[in-house]
């Protein structure tokens, strides 16, 4: 009896021992795992990984982007009248409304900063390259002078765009677009031109001679509102499109 009472109890202890060691080692197989998955200890799932990529996208998106500063020049002023339109007035007065209404438009835009070369009627000296002068200052990105076209001939008509470095004729391109279309008036084209206004500017710079004032059609239309806040609205979205910012 005393020897089969001891083989059990030798039984008994073995299987008290195995079961001990079998606790053991499922205890570290496991803290294994949560030391690979995140160091709380619990795991990541791809739910909250794909969660994290998310925010990060909408976080760089939702960064302020850069402000661009566009100079609007009105051509003239002063007194330098410029052309005399049909109706008497002068292409001065045009230069300055139409580009009041240009800055209307590009001031409700957060992403540009508009300045105009002058806002009454001042005078300014050719001389002294005051318009170039100021929107190199300013370290513009963009430079557009406005005019009206004159002939000898009152049957002469359309929209033509200047440049003068090679830089700015995708830029005057793609105003000259815009702003063709939005005129009606006939396509005469871009062009190069040894404009001050063009040559002395250190950013991509165009001249813009939307309409002839001496040509009683384009003269009758570029008066209007209509008119003024459409070639506004062209000018606009040539920007956007310039400077990709659609």
């Amino acid at each position: 009896m005393s020897k089969q009472m001891g083989l059990i109890i030798c039984s008994m202890l073995l299987l008290v021992i195995l079961s001990a060691c079998s606790s053991s080692n499922h205890t570290e197989s496991s803290g294994t795992n949560i030391g690979r998955g995140s160091n709380t200890g619990a795991p990541v799932s791809s739910e909250m990984m794909d969660t994290k990529r998310i925010t990060d996208i909408g976080q760089t998106v939702n960064k302020p982007g850069k402000v661009y500063k566009v100079v609007i020049d009105p051509g003239h002023g002063g007194e330098d009248p410029g052309a005399t339109a049909v109706n008497g007035h002068f292409e001065k007065e045009f230069t300055l409304s139409m580009s009041k209404a240009i800055a209307n438009v590009l001031e409700q835009d957060p992403e540009i900063q508009v300045e105009l070369t002058r806002t009454d009627d001042t005078f300014i000296s050719t001389q002294e390259l005051y318009r170039p002068k100021l929107a190199n200052e300013l370290n513009a990105d963009l430079f557009i002078s406005i005019h009206g076209n004159t002939f000898d001939d009152s049957t002469v008509s359309g929209t033509e765009s200047f440049y003068y470095h090679d830089e700015s004729l995708a830029f005057a391109e793609v105003i000259h677009k815009h702003v063709a279309q939005a005129t009606g008036f006939k396509d005469r084209g871009v062009k190069k031109a040894s404009y001050f206004v063009l040559r002395e500017t250190h950013m991509p710079a165009a001249l813009l001679e939307l309409g002839y004032l001496t040509n009683p059609e384009n003269e009758g239309m570029m008066w209007t509102a209509a008119f003024q806040q459409s070639v506004a609205a062209a000018i606009h979205a040539g920007i956007r499109e310039y400077l990709q910012l659609d």
